[in-house]
């Protein structure tokens, strides 16, 4: 009797090994691109360490290139919030939102930069795209990289997802979100 009640036990705790090793060993990360405008969320139990919601208004000129790039300069600058910024910060971006360059498709191709309270500065370069429609609401989807720094922020590298939220009639509500990784080389 006591040799079945051994057996079963060292089945259960197998059983339940088991079921640790399946659960652990799927876990991972995937992002999904929100066609609502909501942003880019983790999808699994991953933690970034950039969370970033920038909220500001820009000005749009017509790109001098209406050929090759048939699309505007966008200049912009508003608050930044999240982590890993200690007190917030100010945001201010340069990009080109060209329709020549992918067919059907805004390309947009820009630089932000986080400044904080203290003067250490984020700088990243990301890539957008959105599908060209007749609708005033664009939700560009795409990447970020951090490209150079400053201060706290002087060997940081790392990349992540990038969403956008812009009203093509309301230059002065647009918003961002960066979603994803920063290390810090030295």
């Amino acid at each position: 009797m006591a040799r079945t009640g051994y057996r079963w036990a060292a089945r259960v705790a197998g059983a339940v090994a088991g079921a640790v090793l399946v659960a652990g060993g799927t876990a991972g990360v995937s992002f999904a691109a929100d066609t609502t405008g909501t942003g880019v969320r983790a999808e699994t139990a991953w933690l970034p360490t950039v969370e970033i919601n920038n909220k500001f208004a820009v000005v749009a000129t017509t790109h001098p290139d209406t050929v090759g790039c048939n699309g505007y300069k966008v200049t912009g600058s508003g608050t930044s919030l999240g982590k890993p910024l200690s007190n917030g910060g100010t945001w201010s971006q340069v990009e080109t939102a060209c329709k020549a360059t992918i067919p059907g498709k805004w390309d947009i191709k820009g630089t932000g930069t986080i400044t904080e309270p203290n003067g250490d500065k984020l700088t990243i370069s990301y890539s957008l795209t959105a599908p060209v429609t007749s609708d005033t609401m664009v939700y560009p989807t795409g990447t970020f990289t951090i490209t150079g720094s400053t201060g706290n922020y002087a060997f940081a590298r790392g990349s992540g997802q990038m969403s956008a939220t812009v009203n093509m009639l309301d230059h002065d509500h647009v918003s961002s979100r960066l979603v994803g990784d920063i290390e810090y080389l030295g």
